[in-house]
């Protein structure tokens, strides 16, 4: 975007610079060699900005002489020769370096120097130079040009800045300080002792002093008033960084999310460096403002600001925290955590004012994360000196109520000391009681004397309740809006539909919207509203929110027994339901597809020109409030309320016509995750309401929809109609929208049932082996062989966090029994202590001599147990982080280990076929249980009445055991291979297990039985465990994924083959597919029809190749055997054996008189097809990945696992060379058609390109060549070659499945569709054949 804007400027800047007298030929000459760079040279494209500021510079300055120039006398033009001589060699100077950048030749050798943009920066110092020199010669007010010039500059810098900051962090400027009213602070002489007592501690340094301040108090008591003071004194310091205000009635301004992007939005406000870096970080990573806390904080907030040199001291205020929604029950989510973790360990002169009410969680967040430790300082408003605030309030009373007398012309005294002191005792420690008080008197619909009279004649002042004053006061308020009124009734009732629509909604909306969205007259609804003016904050203009004064507001209407008249008490579900209705209503109305023609071009969102103009002008405040909280409002309504019938006809519509329409809106305006939080909460309203199975059924298919499709529909709107529609089972939604069914179709079959596999977690590298999940189940943790632990947003399958720190695979992961901690154990034989928040590596626990299988805790969090491959057992103590004691006894590495459930004694399982129970007190075994193989899991029934516990072993059995006897009970048989994993329900009901045969089976503890069985893994199955609740199932798998399944469905799901390996026909007209149970089909392209299957191995067929006439195909397997067929009808013409083990690549020549293959075993064959013999097999240094021929079948290239490429004569057998530049493993390496280059591919993504020169290869130094975009890129080796992809790559296999799931069409980049992960396997991507717009990858579900 800001590269669009720069070509622009520059377009229409060159034709005026030939203009400008004396330099225009130079000024003309230095922004078109500007203007080809950026458009042009890719090569130079890390130094485009450079280029482009110092254009920016040039017309800036060139803009304001000539206008200076253009005032003389053209006949005096020649006498300023000399005036100009110097700016005018800068600029010919600047001009000669930037043609030599410009230069295709010359560009890489320049951009490599190092020299390059600090001469940049030298021409731009010149350049202010030879200004200077010219307007001292000319006299040209020195002074205030360069000034205005500078200021423009910075202008426009700043400017581009606040687009950049303002797209990407979309910060709520609603919450800010400086969008509060300017009388909304503290009284003038009130709580000074307070705000002093901030100030102080602001000033104070040392290390003893805390950064954070908390400031609780209960509702009324004045807290953000005192926010508000201590910004006003802050902001006029300059010392205010950021502050946001929480606001229950505001969506935006109780999301966790916004909050750190609003902070850095206003710290950047406030500080022009840190600015700088902000955008720094933002440019090279533009979604880290929608990343987890954790990511936020550190990338957006801590990392930049420790960038900035003699950062000043900055206040950041937090007000209201109890307002904030929660996330696994805590106020704010991880943020208060991570500042209270992170910020006294940054170094930053950084402190934080927190204010709240004394919640119990909040208290609890502080007491945990403190532990004993000074980081935060407290202060309780409501535990103050009464007197004190008494006097506060007093003061406050009795300005305001002169004030009163002076404009209503009161003679005084008035109202009194007596009066007056009443009214402060009535008050008690509330300042909302006096504003109310005072907003009340004041009203001009009434007398200020009778006013005052019915306060002090409304209740009984001598109640101590807490609220008992506060809602007096609101009562008589409300009385007063009806006394003497005729139609009291009718004017209550409209009360409780307008006031308690306002108190309920998410979002405060404007009398406008408020009136679309209840469909009332705004006339009418002012009317309504307009004697409540002193509780109600209502402004004159129509478009600006609604709000409450005070929340207690909101409290006494719901509380039931606060509001003692029922004439306007609120019912909350009746309320809800009255806005479901209008919300689905809206909806109905006015949601269409395309709803902001944008056209039906497959893009992202962030692609959409000018969208966020679009968005207002499409989607206005009202239809965006019912698309955002439909769902919320649905999920309270009450079965009782009047409109029930209506309700549920509408809502039935709306599924059956708005669906698809309501989540593109969503999409669109950057709120998607609210279609799986609606979503969620409906599909349980509609359970318990018996909704209707159609209208059911809609919901669900929809939030089957947004859960498979949420990580492409969440960027791109329209790949709901390009990618999800052409994926998802003959459902109800399908049946319902097929009109909107676009271009791409699938040619085989859907499926007719949704996948019981609820989520695929994407994201490690390698095979995850555990997964843990938090005590609330609203995060998981995993551990992988890539060295790393990741954490899990269950609801959307997005990733919180990476914790990086072993050196070698993880091969365990737990959470603390309080959710605080993670535990990780790895095979570098170290134990990792997490903190589950912030992801802090705590201690580092060293003394296991082997890697580490497995690591938990003790039922009390203070203990960890962990079992490793050196056959011992180490206990720890978690809080001094040290060793306790070694338990010694297996003869083999001990894979698992768990405490009974009294905690008292542990029990371990080894590779040496034995179960060992251990008693802790005495460090001794108690028992040894020989079994008949390997013991790989463990786990033990919560219950402590007649306790079992289950073993899970190689042979593929699970033992039931009785704890006291150790005695076998029972067992649970049906894996086919080893059992991997066991755990019980949280009631001991259940058992998962999972195994390396790839299933996850569920069982029936009481009756022995498997009550579901889940197959969905292309790999074996590491670990399974239950969600907290029993409802869901989390697995791990070699096969990198991690898949969550509905524990509710019973049955077999899933098919227990899945395709491997794809291969399409030259004429376009056939499949070839080669399946984990060794079969190879035949299918047709038109119908997605099978013509044949064959079993023609005895494992999985990993690989295929095609003659060149198509008459004969090769397949390779796990079994150690090559076949070849004839493709008719799949007759076995060979079988071709030699290898040891699993063959992974098999090509035929040119000719396919020869077929190479490539095995695990470290060798690459040439076979001699017609006589099916041997002819050479050649050695390497480790496993073989890929093998193929040069196309004039002279040469064999060949890459392993430890990522060396050989390179072989054919005839010969002997070794040509061997290229080792790179330690990943080769997946595929191959010749170009040309045979000019050789190209690698490695498990990394890395691509590395060779060119080939008989029998000399050289590595091309381009670090950017990438399969999924082909961009002709000039071959630095000798400067002068340009590389076409087309030159690369065969021409005709343009489409491109990413690993990510997108389909790109390779020779633009250009997107298709995106594949979801039940129609790929993300960790194989030789998944994928594509032909001339004929795309196939195979699953589970066939091709």
């Amino acid at each position: 975007m800001l590269q669009s804007i720069a070509v622009d400027a520059l377009q229409l800047a060159i034709p005026l610079a030939g203009a400008i007298p004396l330099l225009g030929g130079n000024v003309k000459g230095v922004l078109q060699t500007v203007l080809f760079i950026i458009q042009v040279k890719d090569d130079v494209k890390m130094k485009k900005e450079q280029c482009q500021l110092l254009a920016e510079r040039v017309v800036t300055i060139t803009a304001a002489i000539t206008a200076e120039l253009m005032k003389a006398n053209p006949a005096t033009l020649d006498r300023r020769e000399n005036s100009v001589a110097a700016l005018r060699g800068t600029l010919r100077g600047i001009q000669t370096l930037l043609e030599e950048l410009a230069s295709a030749s010359l560009a890489r050798r320049i951009f490599k120097r190092g020299d390059v943009g600090d001469k940049l920066t030298l021409f731009r110092q010149q350049l202010d130079t030879a200004i200077d020199v010219f307007h001292i010669t000319e006299n040209m007010r020195t002074e205030d040009a360069l000034t205005l010039l500078l200021t423009a500059v910075k202008e426009g810098e700043d400017k581009r800045d606040i687009l950049l900051m303002n797209s990407l962090l979309r910060p709520v400027t609603t919450a800010s300080y400086l969008a509060r009213a300017p009388g909304s602070g503290c009284f003038a002489g009130t709580r000074k002792t307070l705000i002093d007592q901030i100030s102080t501690w602001f000033n104070e340094n040392g290390s003893q002093v805390p950064q954070i301040f908390w400031l609780s108090g209960l509702g009324g008591t004045g807290k953000t008033a005192v926010s508000h003071t201590v910004c006003e004194k802050m902001h006029a310091n300059g010392q205010l960084g950021a502050s946001f205000f929480f606001s229950r009635d505001e969506a935006d301004r109780r999301r966790v999310a916004s909050i750190v992007p609003t902070l850095a939005f206003q710290l950047a406000s406030a500080n022009s460096v840190y600015r700088r870096k902000l955008c720094d970080v933002l440019k090279a990573h533009p979604d880290a403002p929608s990343r987890a806390q954790q990511y936020q904080l550190k990338e957006l907030l801590l990392d930049p600001l420790k960038e900035v040199p003699s950062l000043p001291p900055y206040l950041i205020i937090l007000d209201a925290l109890d307002e904030c929604n929660k996330e696994r029950a805590v106020e704010g989510g991880d943020l208060i955590p991570l500042i209270l973790r992170e910020l006294p360990n940054s170094g930053l002169n950084i402190k934080v004012l927190i204010t709240s009410r004394p919640e119990r969680s909040i208290k609890n967040m502080f007491n945990t994360r403190g532990r004993g430790m000074k980081i935060y300082d407290t202060s309780v408003l409501h535990d103050m000196d009464q007197s004190v605030v008494k006097e506060d309030i007093a003061i406050y009373l009795t300005y305001h109520l002169q004030c009163i007398q002076i404009d209503r012309n009161i003679t005084p005294p008035w109202p009194g000391d007596q009066v007056l002191s009443d009214l402060v005792t009535r008050a008690g420690l509330f300042f909302i009681f006096a504003a109310t008080i005072v907003s009340f008197v004041a009203d001009t619909y009434y007398s200020p004397q009778a006013q005052l009279q019915r306060l002090l004649y409304s209740g009984n002042s001598d109640s101590r309740a807490t609220y008992m004053q506060v809602d007096l006061i609101y009562l008589q308020v409300l009385r007063a809006s009806v006394e003497g009124r005729a139609d009291a009734s009718e004017l209550c009732a409209r009360f409780g539909k307008v006031v308690g629509a306002i108190i309920l909604l998410q979002d405060p909306l404007s009398i406008s919207a408020l009136a679309h969205l209840l469909a009332h007259d705004e006339v009418d609804l002012e009317g309504a509203l307009s004697p409540l003016h002193s509780l109600l904050d209502i402004p004159s203009n129509r478009d600006e929110p609604v709000r409450i004064f005070h929340p207690s507001f909101r409290d006494f209407l719901l509380i039931q027994g606060r509001c003692q008249d029922s004439r306007f008490a609120v019912s909350e579900d009746r309320t809800h339901a009255q806005l479901a209705l209008c919300c689905l209503k809206v909806m109905l109305r006015h949601l269409k597809r395309n709803i902001c023609s944008i056209g039906d071009d497959i893009v992202l969102n962030s692609e959409i020109p000018d969208l966020e103009s679009k968005l207002r002008e499409c989607i206005p405040p009202v239809l965006s409030y019912a698309c955002r909280h439909w769902g919320e409002h649905l999920s309270h309504a009450a079965r009782d309320t009047d409109h029930w019938e209506e309700l549920i006809e509408r809502l039935s519509e709306f599924t059956s016509t708005k669906l698809l329409y309501w989540i593109e809106a969503l999409s669109l305006e950057g709120r998607f995750p609210l279609c799986i939080s609606n979503l969620v909460t409906v599909i349980p309203w509609c359970k318990a309401n018996a909704v209707g199975p159609k209208t059911s059924g809609l919901i669900y298919d929809a939030y089957r929809l947004v859960l498979d499709f949420h990580k492409v529909i969440n960027v791109s709107a329209v790949q709901l109609y390009h990618s999800a529609l052409v994926f998802i089972p003959n459902c109800s939604l399908l049946n319902a929208n097929r009109h909107e069914l676009p271009r791409v179709r699938m040619t085989s079959p859907r499926t007719e049932e949704w996948d019981v596999s609820l989520l695929v977690l994407e994201g490690h590298r390698s095979s995850v082996n555990m997964v843990s999940f938090s005590r609330e189940g609203s995060r998981a943790a995993s551990a992988s062989d890539d060295g790393d632990v990741h954490v899990w947003d269950t609801l959307n399958g997005g990733q919180v966090s990476c914790l990086k720190g072993h050196k070698g695979a993880v091969k365990s992961v737990e959470y603390s029994p309080d959710s605080s901690y993670i535990v990780s154990g790895g095979s570098d034989a170290t134990i990792h202590l997490w903190d589950a928040v912030t992801g802090f590596n705590i201690s580092t626990l060293t003394g296991h001599k082997g890697g580490v299988n497995s690591a938990m805790f003790s039922s009390d969090g203070c203990n960890i147990v962990s079992a490793s491959e050196d056959t011992t057992l180490c206990i720890w103590d978690v809080l001094e982080n040290k060793h306790l004691a070694s338990l010694n006894g297996h003869s083999g590495p001990v894979t698992c280990v768990t405490f009974l459930t009294d905690g008292s004694r542990i029990l371990s399982g080894s590779v040496d076929s034995t179960i060992r129970l251990w008693d802790l007190k005495t460090k001794s075994t108690v028992e040894v249980l020989h079994c008949t193989d390997a013991i790989l899991s463990l786990a033990v029934s919560p219950s402590r009445q007649n306790p079992i516990f289950l073993s899970g072993s190689q042979d593929g059995v699970v033992s039931i055991r009785d704890v006291g006897s150790m005695k076998e009970v029972g067992r649970l048989i049906g894996h086919a291979a080893a059992v991997k994993s066991v755990t019980f329900s949280l009631h001991g009901k259940k058992v998962v297990s999972g195994s390396s045969d790839g299933t996850i089976r569920i069982w029936d503890v009481a009756s022995r039985s498997c009550v579901a069985e889940y197959r969905g893994h292309s790999g074996p199955v590491e670990c399974t465990r239950f969600t907290p609740d029993g409802t869901r199932v989390l697995s791990s798998s070699a096969d990198r994924t991690i898949r969550m399944w509905d524990a509710s469905v019973e049955g077999v799901h899933g098919l227990k083959e899945y395709v491997m390996t794809v291969k399409i026909t030259d004429n376009l007209e056939h499949v070839v597919s080669g399946s984990t149970n060794g079969k190879l089909a035949l299918w047709k392209t038109s119908d997605g029809s099978m013509v044949y299957e064959v079993n023609v191995h005895h494992g999985i067929i990993h690989c295929l190749a095609l003659s060149h006439d198509d008459k004969v195909v090769a397949s390779g397997s796990a079994d150690h055997t090559i076949c070849i067929l004839n493709m008719d009808n799949g007759s076995n013409f060979a079988t071709l054996e030699g290898h040891t083990d699993e063959v992974y690549a098999i090509e035929f020549s040119s000719n396919s008189s020869l077929l190479v293959s490539a095995s695990q075993d470290g060798h690459a064959k040439i076979w001699d097809v017609s006589t099916r013999t041997l002819k050479r097999s050649l050695t390497h240094s480790d496993s073989v990945g890929g093998a193929s021929f040069s196309p004039d079948d002279k040469l064999i290239c060949s890459g392993t696992m430890d990522g060396a490429i050989y390179i072989w004569n054919v005839e010969t057998g002997d070794r040509v060379t061997v290229l080792k530049e790179y330690t990943s493993p080769v997946l595929c390496v191959l010749f170009s058609p040309n045979g000019k280059w050789l190209i690698s591919w490695f498990e990394d993504e890395a691509v590395k390109v060779w060119k080939v020169q008989g029998t000399k290869f050289q590595l091309s130094p381009h670090e950017e060549w990438r399969l999924d975009r082909r961009t002709d890129i000039t071959n630095s080796g000798d400067g002068k070659e340009l590389v076409k992809y087309d030159d690369l790559l065969p021409s005709d296999e343009p489409l491109y499945l990413q690993e990510d799931g997108w389909v790109t069409f390779a020779p633009t980049g250009k997107r298709i569709c995106w594949v979801p992960p039940s129609r790929r396997q993300p960790w194989l991507r030789t998944l994928w054949e594509s032909l001339k717009g004929i795309f196939i990858t195979g699953s589970g579900n066939g091709v």
